[in-house]
């Protein structure tokens, strides 16, 4: 018995001896895109694979079995390219022409990514991996580092499976309630939503087929000249990794190598401060938490919406905590300003109200998973699409930042505030969130190391991938349907008069 308990826990224990050298690449310059990475690569790393995890971030701490490598001059690039530009003004761009300005500008990144010194050395290294996993952020010539180190490709995407990613994974794209990630519009759609988002999509294929997939293709080719196209890597990726979950974004069709790891970058809370601690356990009125995200700062907020928002503040009889990046002099005795705060932690303590947002993916899965309901004052990319979900939900209000007033503000908190609902929907998706079989920790593992073990998911693959987009959506079969329709009722008219012509000629002859 006890040689038969030694054989069993040899073999449970296999994966950990047999530790794998995993790559993992998220080249975006944001701090929401980075936590994601970590939250992979600290899953892995601490089932005691060797992790090579490559950002634009510089790792504050060294973490065990994690090799972090810096693209500063990615890093300094963006910087630069970002403080010429404030984000507020990217409201002033038509939604639809986002799709063109997010193509351009990670273009642009694509060189400054493959040109960094790090990445260069990188790839002319003599490090063997047994898989790699690649950020999906427009970037699909990133495929070919895989390729280059023969090595299984996994993607990751920061938000949810949709319109933006179908082509890669081989999800079916259904317009009618898979809304694009920039129209701004829930999956509960009317008949004008679904005639927009219809148009978002089709806008989005026919800039990637005419303009966008062959700059890529021109990138990858480029850099990695024997690699082969873009659709054929794209179509063999062996699993695909999205930041969501059915509870906030809502259910889709999904295929069985496309999985979802919501929360992945939620960690148990850290302890808070003294003084915030203490700031917090004082709050017996409760506490209003109010924050834009790393990418929207509360600075570049126009003057009067500043002052706006700090008018409405000094009417409530809650406090409010203010991720603001410069003092602020005229602000009410009830709001504290700092320039970071400790979100995670914050959300967790029970004198907490209300998070008040800019509808990242990332703050709206941390104020589920503690139960906080949200207002969100969304800017752009997917923030709009999560509030109107959020709204679908019973757990948030929107707010977009374009129809902001202060008027509006104040109704919004005050509805938020006095309705229970808000806290009880909030409350209700938070048990759901963790009422899973496993966490996205663990499924993290299990299919990266499933990847590994079977060197692939070729049986996974989808036969979509060697349609075209008329034989997918059988609009030759449609055609060739409307063809033959249309012959009988020709060659049946043509009969019919003939008939008639014959029975005519009889009646004269008659």
């Amino acid at each position: 018995m006890a040689k038969l308990l030694t054989v069993l826990a040899y073999l449970c224990c296999l994966h950990v001896i047999n530790a794998a050298n995993i790559l993992c690449i998220f080249p975006t310059f944001s701090r929401s895109h980075f936590y994601i990475g970590e939250g992979i690569v600290k899953a892995l790393a601490e089932e005691g694979h060797q992790l090579t995890y490559v950002s634009p971030y510089k790792q504050k701490e060294s973490t065990k079995n994690v090799k972090s490598v810096h693209l500063s001059e990615l890093e300094k690039w963006t910087i630069e390219k970002r403080s010429t530009m404030n984000i507020f003004d990217i409201l002033n761009l038509p939604p639809i022409i986002f799709i063109f300005f997010m193509g351009y500008m990670h273009l642009d990144i694509a060189e400054h990514t493959m040109q960094d010194p790090a990445m260069q050395e990188l790839l002319n290294s003599d490090e063997k991996f047994d898989a790699v996993i690649l950020e999906w952020m427009f970037n699909d010539y990133l495929q070919g580092v895989a390729h280059h180190f023969k090595a299984p490709a996994i993607s990751a995407a920061t938000f949810t499976a949709g319109i933006l990613t179908n082509h890669i994974s081989g999800n079916p794209s259904i317009y009618s309630h898979m809304p694009h990630v920039f129209s701004g519009y829930g999956q509960k759609m009317d008949f004008w939503d679904r005639t927009g988002n219809f148009m978002f999509a089709m806008t989005q294929n026919l800039y990637n087929k005419l303009y966008f997939f062959p700059q890529q293709e021109r990138v990858l080719h480029k850099y990695f000249p024997d690699a082969p196209s873009i659709y054929e890597l794209n179509a063999n990726i062996s699993v695909h990794f999205f930041n969501s979950h059915p509870a906030i974004n809502g259910p889709l069709p999904m295929l069985p190598n496309v999985i979802e790891i919501g929360g992945i970058h939620i960690q148990p809370p850290k302890k808070l401060p003294d003084d915030l601690q203490k700031y917090l356990d004082e709050s017996k009125e409760g506490v209003i938490y109010f924050s834009l995200g790393g990418n929207v700062n509360g600075k570049d907020l126009p003057r009067p919406q500043r002052e706006a928002i700090l008018r409405v503040f000094s009417k409530l009889k809650q406090r409010v905590l203010w991720k603001f990046e410069e003092e602020l002099d005229d602000k009410p005795a009830n709001v504290e300003v700092k320039k970071w705060f400790p979100q995670q932690a914050i959300l967790a303590h029970p004198n907490v109200k209300l998070f008040i947002t800019h509808g990242g993916l990332l703050s709206t899965t941390e104020s589920l998973h503690y139960g906080v309901p949200i207002i969100g004052i969304s800017v752009f990319g997917d923030q709009a699409v999560n509030m109107k979900n959020a709204e679908a939900s019973g757990f948030g209000i929107s707010l977009p930042y374009k129809q902001f007033t202060e008027e509006k503000f104040a109704n919004a908190l005050d509805r938020i505030l006095s309705d229970p609902s808000y806290m009880q929907n909030a409350k209700r998706i938070s048990t759901l969130l963790k009422d899973q079989f496993d966490t996205p920790a663990e499924r993290v593992v299990h299919w990266v190391e499933y990847v590994i073990r079977h060197n692939g998911t070729s049986h996974l693959r989808t036969v979509a991938h060697d349609l075209y987009w008329y034989q997918y959506y059988s609009i030759d079969v449609i055609l060739f349907l409307v063809s033959i329709n249309l012959i009988t009722i020709k060659i049946f008219f043509v009969i019919c008069k003939q008939l008639c012509g014959r029975r005519k000629q009889k009646q004269k002859q008659n």
